[in-house]
Order: C-alpha cells, then sequence, then structure tokens
C-alpha cells in the first residue's frame, strides 16, 4: 500500500469533509453557471466592442470628435478628454471581468468550481448565484479586501 492511500481508498478521497465537498458540487448545477457565465462574456465582449467603436480603436482612421467642424473651446476639449479616459477604464475593468469569468469557467473544467482557492472550504450557492466568477468565499474576499 502506498504513503497516500488508505486501506479502502485514496489519501485525497480520505480527508475529512471530501463527502461533503461531492455533496456541494453535485448540488451546484454546474452547466447552468457555465451558460450564465459565458452569457455574461458574450455580453462584455459587446460592450468592448462598443466601447472601443467609442473612442476610435479599431478604426482605419483617427476618431473624429463631434466637434471637429467647430472651433474646440478649452473646456469641450476636457470633456472630450473626461469621456475618453472614462471609456478606456471601462474597457479595462470589462477586460478584467472577462478575465474573472474565463477564470471561473476553467475552475469548472477542473472540476473545482466553487471552492474557494484561499482556504479550499466551498463558496455557498448564495454568493455564486450573485456573483458566479467569484473564486473566494466571503470570509476570504473579506480578508483580501482588508475588510
Amino acid at each position: 500500500m502506498g504513503m497516500w492511500e488508505t486501506r479502502s481508498r485514496p489519501f485525497f478521497l480520505s480527508r475529512p469533509g471530501i463527502g461533503l465537498w461531492r455533496d456541494h458540487m453535485r448540488k451546484l448545477n454546474v452547466d447552468r453557471y457555465r451558460k450564465i457565465l459565458e452569457q455574461e462574456r458574450d455580453r462584455i465582449r459587446n460592450e468592448i466592442d462598443v466601447v472601443e467603436t467609442r473612442i476610435g480603436i479599431g478604426d482605419t482612421g483617427p476618431a473624429l470628435s463631434e466637434l471637429a467642424d467647430y472651433d474646440n473651446h478649452p473646456g469641450d476639449m476636457g470633456t472630450e478628454t473626461f469621456e475618453k479616459e472614462k471609456d478606456l477604464a471601462l474597457r479595462d475593468n470589462f477586460r478584467s471581468m472577462i478575465g474573472r469569468i474565463d477564470e471561473a469557467i476553467g475552475k469548472i473544467d477542473r472540476g473545482t468550481y466553487g471552492e474557494c482557492d484561499r482556504c479550499g472550504r466551498e463558496i455557498s450557492m448564495g454568493r455564486l448565484d450573485a456573483v458566479p466568477w467569484a473564486i473566494y468565499c466571503v470570509e476570504c474576499q473579506d480578508i483580501i479586501e482588508g475588510r
């Protein structure tokens, strides 16, 4: 018998709580969560396209200002700069969200969806319903955010 096995099953299946974890995973409808995550990823990708079109990324020419035919007032130029910076920040946030969603989908593929990446405990279904891309339980998220 190997070092990591008990008489009846491998060591990793003998750990306390592993049966509870399997029960939790059975309760989770991972196909439902995958669908939610994929729909959200598609929605966010569409938002990125809208934002990039608005700020002129991907165009063959420079982005045209709505004030291009008029004398630019310094206040108007400041507003336009602010709007472009806001759109760039939105795009970066959307890209970050896609990364989190892809991470959650990867956890589904690996069979670890619903498991906290920090402590290994289960993430409550209520949290996953509210934030399907969550990779930390509420307690660990609070610790990470310093609350």
